[in-house]
């Protein structure tokens, strides 16, 4: 079993690592912005981290149940492979990557990388390092919330891809052909 305090450390650093990546990446990848989602489009892609570190807050008063150690094991390699693939995915993306829904000038499809199994694959990976946060943390309410996340981003997703229809040549024919959250399924 690994230790609650291991654990908790663990999943802090992968949040801290997640957050890094992405402000890295927004340093890195400025530019000019074409046209921009609306507000409630941007402020959803913060709303799951919101729900994971109250979850995660509130641990000890609600939501824990006895660690065991094959889930924890489950839990920390979906927050690994989850991380590894946000970060990727990122790099694939360069600088047409926002923290924003938006698309830049000079923007371009990409089809490569995860991109040719989904097409919001920082979605999926965010969702299996949420999942694993809950497993290795042993919090059921971050697991019983991935559901909502899942909502949250989907329709994220959607908001998002109605500006890329719009902007971007050739987004509709990527759509009919790669699936949209969940690689091979939806």
């Amino acid at each position: 079993m690994i230790p609650v305090a291991l654990a908790e450390t663990i999943f802090r650093l992968c949040w801290f690592f997640l957050l890094l990546v992405a402000v890295s990446a927004h340093l890195a990848f400025t530019g000019a912005i074409k046209r921009k989602g609306d507000l409630t489009t941007n402020a959803l892609v913060a709303l799951p981290y919101l729900i994971v570190f109250a979850c995660f807050t509130y641990r000890r008063a609600m939501g824990t149940f006895p660690a065991v150690a094959w889930l924890q094991c489950a839990g920390l390699i979906l927050m690994l492979c989850g991380t590894a693939g946000y970060s990727v995915s990122i790099l694939f993306l360069r600088r047409n990557w926002a923290v924003s829904a938006a698309v830049k000038e000079g923007h371009t499809l990409v089809t490569r990388g995860p991109y040719r199994f989904v097409r919001h694959p920082m979605y999926f990976f965010i969702m299996l390092v949420i999942a694993g946060s809950g497993l290795l943390i042993s919090n059921y309410l971050i697991t019983a919330a991935l559901p909502l996340i899942f909502l949250i981003y989907l329709r994220r997703a959607r908001q998002e891809e109605e500006l890329l229809r719009r902007e971007l040549p050739g987004y509709s024919a990527y759509c009919r052909k790669i699936r949209m959250l969940i690689p091979g399924v939806f």
